[in-house]
């Protein structure tokens, strides 16, 4: 038989040797795409690392300070931690409020014998007008329509504020041109000092320094159509623009009430801490609050501990059943029949900044920006801390296993600007530059 030729190649088509030709592709093929893999990863790397330490973007927003001594408005850029821009406006600066389009602010104060307001462009800081008033404006709180301001005025004399009038800031007055129409008076309290308007347009809610009861007056009924019994004269009233809640604090209960924006009933209290009225900080009081952006966090601040607390807002792990609110010792324990919340952080101001002052200054105004990246204290000192909001909601052990007064975590700020110096009269935040479709303002308490 003839010599039959045995091939290796299991494929006849293919010639010999294209089999080695095949893999050295199939390796340069991998190769390539392992190189390819490696330089998207790194890429991915790169860009990642690059976004982590990029250059931040001003996003517009402003720390507004009422500086009673001298009398100035202080902007702070928080983004750069420093004093932007100075500028007067009156004499005894008491407080300002914002539009809730932020794009005006309106400033009030005491001792001005023309006793006006002052309109300034929350954007650029120019005074557009002067509106004058029927006594001393001690508080406002603006519509949500922009077109009309809740004033409270004191008397020339006295500056006992019995009530307040609400402007038409759309037209001026008939009679004098200097001021704007008058569209409705209360004068039946005693010393009025914090007012807010509802999310209705119709409410109106006035604390009275002199009083134990929330008044609830209504701008198209122009009367009062209620009142909350609270037990105690309420030093603080906040109204937040998010949430299903408003609150009122109550210095000589040591808590906060939260109430329904609704049904305008107490519906929860949050307390600091279960206080032991034998010890010399029995009596720390919940004063100045703010809110974040959709209101489910509330901050607050003690100025007798230098502390701030946050409450966790319907959380349960922080919710104790109702019980009686304790008051100073020998003194009546009042009861709602609500649950009290503990709050789910407390910590405590360093302080220090001044060497002239040997005491850690207690915080006092209190802040939070609408994009939820800062808080804001300013201290009685005039130091103005900034902290970064994701370092503050670290959570503590609930009820009585939470840090006493004494042994809180100090936090550094982020950002502090100690160059203001004088008599803070109120903070609040302006965004004439953020992103439009945020639609609430949490830096504006007494809105």
């Amino acid at each position: 038989m003839p010599d039959t030729e045995i091939s290796t190649n299991p494929d006849r088509s293919t010639p010999a040797g294209g089999k080695s030709k095949q893999a050295a592709a199939s390796r340069r093929g991998y190769l390539f795409g392992s190189a390819l893999v490696l330089f998207f990863t790194a890429a991915c790397i790169l860009t990642f690392i690059g976004l982590i330490f990029r250059p931040k973007t001003d996003n517009g927003v402003r720390v507004w300070i009422l500086n009673h001594t001298p009398d100035q408005v202080v902007i702070v850029n928080p983004f750069a931690g420093q004093v932007e821009k100075t500028f007067l406006v009156a004499d005894g600066l008491k407080g300002l409020t914002f539009s809730r389009d932020n794009s005006k602010a309106y400033i009030y104060n005491v001792v001005d014998v023309s006793n006006r307001l002052t309109v300034i462009d929350a954007k650029t800081y120019l005074e557009e007008e002067v509106i004058e008033v029927d006594g001393v404006p001690q508080g406002m709180g603006v519509f949500p329509d922009n077109d009309k301001l809740a004033v409270i005025l004191g008397s020339k004399t006295d500056f006992m504020a019995g009530g307040f009038d609400v402007l038409d800031l759309e037209n001026p007055s008939k009679a004098d041109a200097r001021k704007q129409a008058r569209l409705y008076r209360e004068r039946d309290m005693q010393l009025t000092h914090k007012i807010a308007v509802g999310d209705d347009g119709d409410r109106i809610y006035c604390i009275d320094a002199k009083d134990s009861r929330l008044n609830i007056f209504s701008f198209s009924q122009k009367r009062r159509i209620g009142q909350v019994e609270l037990h105690g004269a309420a030093q603080e009233l906040y109204y937040p623009r998010a949430g299903p809640y408003y609150y009122a604090s109550v210095l000589q209960h040591l808590v906060i009430y939260q109430l329904d924006k609704q049904t305008d009933e107490v519906v929860g209290a949050l307390i600091y801490e279960y206080p032991d009225l034998a010890s010399s900080f029995a009596n720390v009081k919940l004063r100045y609050l703010c809110a974040n952006s959709d209101a489910s966090l509330i901050f607050g601040t003690v100025y007798e501990a230098d502390a701030v607390a946050v409450w966790d807002v319907g959380n349960p792990e922080y919710q104790v059943p109702g019980a009686a609110v304790p008051v100073l010792p020998g003194e009546k324990m009042y009861r709602f029949d609500v649950p009290h919340t503990l709050p789910m952080r407390r910590f405590g101001l360093p302080g220090g900044y001044n060497p002239n002052v040997r005491y850690t200054p207690g915080g006092q105004q209190i802040a939070i920006g609408p994009l939820d990246e800062y808080l804001f204290v300013v201290d009685e000192d005039g130091a103005l801390y900034i902290f970064q909001l994701r370092e503050l909601l670290k959570r503590e052990p609930p009820a009585k296993e939470a840090p006493p007064y004494d042994k809180l975590d100090i936090i550094e700020p982020y950002r502090l600007v100690t160059d203001i110096q004088g008599e803070m009269r109120d903070l609040k935040i302006s965004r004439p530059a953020v992103r439009a479709n945020l639609e609430s303002d949490n830096g504006n308490p007494s809105d």
